[in-house]
């Protein structure tokens, strides 16, 4: 418990630090000038300082809980603080990754501030090779795909130009011209309905942290890689915040709520989620070990915890190992079109190891685990109210997780497995590979505007069919055509 207290004492004191220095330029300035800083940064410190060296062991312990960041919670509520900035994630920000802000961005948002993302991609003609795109293709869609993520969430996007990142950006034509574009692109944006579109909700526990090991055990496949390279890929948006912000009240409904790392509840916070989430037929996915840590009992750790919470019962073993899943069950409506050579997991040891042991639940997959044996890794259960759904394995695929929507009545755009941003109004799309797609808008379209290119694409739609170019970013408009540019 020492411990706990210590990384729970450093992140308010780092947080109180922040606050401090900026409450000292309200005061001298009148409270003229905004005021925030680089900080909170939950998302994306699963590595540490080695992970950008030469070093071995870059990723074996993770920074999260020794960095500070953990006192974001007191920036937000904070009235002395107007913005958040951070590089984007470090993750993957190659072709077919993600411009992703490494803060639980929509929580930023509900408490009245703003993210401000820089955008320090590497150039393809960076004077040093190493971490450079290539080629100028990749360059113009990864910086598309970027100011595309902002602008359809609402934020702020700074460039980096230094010639320790790039060359500067005016002796690459197409680049250079690139930028005015986008800067007229957000101006004119800002008559749109650009409220959030997400029917999901990816709720992260910064408390939970506290609890958690310095080993990357739990944190790297649990809520990094989950979120790189498998959340954005649904065919749907989501909102990544905060689940204190659901706790208390301050989100809207959504569908389907995903649980990263719900590990440690106190009792008044379960009876709140309770409220919150068994209603009006919503679905909740939990992953690992959904409030198996409660202090307020006799026993803080037991798997009664994550039945009282989640509705399912469960085993455990204690055995360390690395645990991997695969659908047994393909009838079932989220299941039907996942292929059977589909696994997933981690090459991580965890422990303790839970499965479901509920002759109520009805399971979906299996999970290999000590000795290769297979216990019932992923199941539901469905009450007169809600749905409960979960899963032993960190890192869900997104297949698993698109059948998991649809399941919930989220609206998909697609199920091509493309990096994918969503407003009433705008649908941007990142892919890789390319190729002939199907778009099912939420509702009809009087025209459909390609804002990259700059032209007409259809009229009086429910569907979008276009062919996407390899290696590109599409922005389109979907509405009223009084409204273009």
């Amino acid at each position: 418990m020492q411990v706990i207290d210590y990384y729970a004492c450093l992140a308010e004191l780092t947080a109180g630090v922040v606050t401090d220095f900026c409450k000292t330029v309200k005061d001298e300035t009148g409270s003229e000038k905004l005021t925030g800083a680089f900080f909170g940064y939950l998302m994306d410190l699963s590595w540490n300082v080695n992970f950008f060296g030469p070093l071995e062991g870059g990723v074996d312990y993770s920074t999260i809980q020794r960095c500070g960041h953990l006192g974001l919670s007191q920036l937000l509520r904070s009235p002395h603080i107007d913005f958040l900035v951070s590089p984007y994630g470090y993750a993957f920000r190659g072709v077919g990754g993600d411009g992703l802000a490494m803060q639980p961005s929509e929580s930023v948002r509900l408490h009245g501030k703003l993210y401000l993302m820089e955008e320090d991609t590497l150039m393809h003609n960076r004077n040093e090779p190493d971490g450079r795109m290539q080629p100028i293709r990749d360059t113009l869609a990864i910086y598309k795909r970027n100011f595309a993520n902002c602008l359809v969430h609402g934020h702020g996007i700074t460039w980096l130009q230094s010639s320790l990142f790039a060359e500067y950006p005016e002796i690459e034509p197409q680049a250079d011209a690139l930028h005015p574009h986008l800067h007229k692109l957000g101006q004119w944006a800002l008559q749109l309905d650009r409220k959030p579109q997400a029917e999901i909700a990816v709720l992260l526990d910064d408390e939970s942290y506290f609890y958690t090991t310095l080993q990357n055990t739990v944190s790297l496949p649990g809520v990094f890689y989950q979120r790189v390279f498998n959340l954005p890929r649904i065919g749907a948006p989501h909102d990544v915040v905060l689940l204190r912000d659901l706790i208390e009240g301050r989100l809207p409904p959504y569908k389907l709520y995903i649980f990263l790392n719900a590990f440690r509840l106190t009792r008044p916070q379960r009876e709140a989620l309770a409220s919150q989430i068994r209603r009006e037929g919503r679905t909740a996915l939990w992953l690992y070990a959904p409030g198996y840590i409660n202090d307020d009992a006799d026993a803080p750790l037991h798997e009664d915890h994550m039945t009282d919470l989640t509705g399912l019962r469960f085993g455990r073993a204690d055995n360390p190992w690395s645990v991997h899943a695969h659908i047994t069950n393909f009838q079932h409506e989220i299941t039907k079109d996942i292929p059977q050579d589909l696994f997933w997991g981690t090459q991580r040891s965890l422990a303790p190891i839970f499965h479901v042991a509920d002759p109520e639940a009805t399971v979906l997959g299996q999970m290999i685990t000590v000795y290769g044996r297979s216990k019932p890794g992923l199941a539901l259960k469905e009450f007169a109210e809600w749905r409960s759904i979960y899963c032993a394995t960190p890192n869900v695929p997104a297949p698993v997780l698109r059948g998991i929507a649809r399941y919930a009545g989220v609206h998909l755009y697609s199920k091509a497995g493309d990096v994918l941003y969503a407003t009433p109004n705008l649908l941007c799309v990142h892919t890789s590979g390319g190729g002939p797609r199907t778009f099912t808008l939420p509702k009809p379209a009087e025209i459909v505007y390609d804002l990259f290119e700059m032209r007409e694409v259809a009229r009086d739609v429910c569907t979008l069919e276009v062919n996407l170019p390899p290696a590109s970013t599409s922005l389109w408009y979907a509405g009223d055509a009084q409204r273009l540019l």
